[in-house]
């Protein structure tokens, strides 16, 4: 019979693995490789270190320096017709600072700021072409050489101040951040002091030009608007001669006469009244006695001196009638001499009468002149009244362009005024100043801990890969060992 428990040769034979292979994650075993590893650990964190030191060291600083910008949506009121007014709107005022971010990015700022700095012979910004042959064929072959015009050092200082500036606004605010990076402090700050500088520069320039191109253009228009009113005011003139339509200070000739002649009738109408009563007393006054009071208007200097001797004679008469008696022979002389000076004082009279008639006559006449002349004035005003509906329709077109031609040659001289002012209201509200501390690269501060780590991580991925491959050969080495025994031990 057979005996089942003895070990047939060529079967499989189950061999037992050493422990340590069979869980390769375990933290013990991962913990043991990272002891027997620690070297490599070690060599690595101080391998990274020593790598970033180098790197730092050889990497060129690069410092940041940049100003802050307000952008007031509303300008200045300097004058009240400004040519570029800006009128703030709902939500134009954050258009126009994203606006304003572009004009300092633009290639006139830039170029105004190179002109400036001289950063066209700054090797920073336009570094000159390498002169090696070998390099200008391998750059032309590939390509790689730029035209004429964009070898020009401006437009290469231009291009690479571009690259180092950075122009961003702040969230819901109207300020304009500028920022320049340079290898030198000193000369970031110049740079964006000078972009600010150049942008004020640009913005007075662009309104200087907007108010030239606005005189320009009115002034090209005022020549045409010069000739309408000229021809206008030829068409008044001629019309007032042909229809005899003179005017003075304004007004009509026949208008103003008209307006003469009702005064002057009014006038000789007051002057004729008063001639007349002048006329009615005088010739009361001849019925009168020699001594009879007369009205102021009628006495005369002869009147006066007249009546004076009447009355001085006609006291002496009485004196004398009352010493001598009435029939005094020389009273007889007396009463002579007074009717002599009756006689003298009536022939007066006669003469105020006369006088006074002679007035009245030509007031008369004068006021019936004044009408005639009167009446003609009034037909010689409805003719004109007629003509003037033309000419009123004439003068209507004149003072239109007129008004047009005065309001573009008043807006022309303030667009040549403005050409001097400056409304912008903008503001440097931090102006730039030398970094103390670079921006690139990084501080040793943050990079060499990140190196030490890096360099820890990496030396124990190597020790543990290492620490595996150990593992596994120490694995297969004490299976074949274990596998030459059961076999051994069957074969006895």
């Amino acid at each position: 019979m057979f005996d089942f428990s003895t070990p047939v040769r060529g079967e499989p034979v189950e061999v037992a693995l050493p422990p340590g292979l069979s869980d390769r994650t375990d933290p013990r075993t991962v913990l043991r490789r990272l002891w027997r590893g620690a070297s490599f650990i070690v060599l690595g964190g101080l391998f990274m270190v020593a790598a970033a030191v180098a790197v730092l060291g050889l990497l060129t600083p690069v410092y940041t320096s940049g100003i802050q910008i307000l952008i007031d949506p509303s300008d200045l009121r300097v004058v009240d017709n400004d040519v570029s007014a800006r009128t703030p709107q709902a939500d134009s005022g954050v258009s126009l600072a994203e606006s304003q971010t572009k004009v300092i990015q633009s290639d006139n700022v830039l170029r105004r700021t190179v002109e400036a700095l001289a950063l066209d012979r700054d090797d920073e910004f336009a570094k000159p072409d390498s002169d090696n042959p070998t390099i200008v064929w391998l750059r032309t072959a590939l390509g790689m050489l730029p035209p004429a015009g964009g070898r020009d050092p401006v437009n290469v200082a231009i291009d690479t101040l571009q690259t180092k500036l950075t122009v961003r606004r702040a969230e819901r605010t109207f300020v304009i951040d500028v920022l320049v990076q340079s290898r030198d402090s000193e000369k970031a700050a110049r740079i964006a002091n000078a972009i600010g500088d150049a942008y004020f520069a640009e913005e007075a320039a662009a309104r200087t030009e907007a108010a030239r191109r606005a005189s320009d253009a009115l002034n090209g228009r005022l020549s045409s608007l010069r000739r309408d009113v000229e021809l206008a005011e030829g068409k008044v003139v001629k019309y007032r001669e042909d229809n005899n339509l003179v005017a003075a200070s304004g007004r009509l000739l026949t208008d103003q006469q008209l307006g003469d002649l009702n005064q002057q009738l009014v006038t000789s109408q007051i002057k004729t009244a008063e001639s007349r009563s002048r006329l009615d007393q005088a010739r009361k006054m001849k019925a009168g006695e020699a001594s009879t009071a007369l009205p102021e208007m009628l006495q005369s200097l002869e009147m006066q001196a007249l009546r004076q001797q009447y009355a001085t004679l006609s006291r002496n008469t009485a004196e004398l009638a009352t010493r001598l008696g009435e029939r005094h022979p020389a009273m007889a002389e007396q009463y002579a001499q007074q009717r002599d000076l009756q006689r003298l004082i009536q022939r007066e009279k006669e003469r105020i009468i006369e006088t006074t008639q002679k007035d009245y006559d030509r007031a008369v006449a004068s006021e019936a002149a004044i009408r005639k002349s009167l009446d003609r004035a009034k037909s010689e005003t409805v003719t004109s009244d007629r003509a003037n509906v033309g000419l009123r329709e004439l003068e209507r077109t004149l003072e239109s362009r007129r008004g047009v031609y005065e309001v573009y040659l008043r807006r022309s001289r303030e667009a040549s005024e403005q050409e001097r002012l400056n409304s912008v209201n903008v503001r440097i509200i931090s102006a730039a100043i030398p970094a103390r501390l670079r921006t690139w690269p990084p501080s040793p501060k943050l990079v060499l801990p990140i190196a030490l780590l890096a360099g820890i991580a990496l030396g124990a991925a190597i020790a543990l890969s290492l620490g595996a491959s150990r593992d596994r050969r120490n694995g297969r080495r004490d299976g074949h060992i274990a596998a030459a025994r059961s076999l051994r031990a069957a074969d006895a």
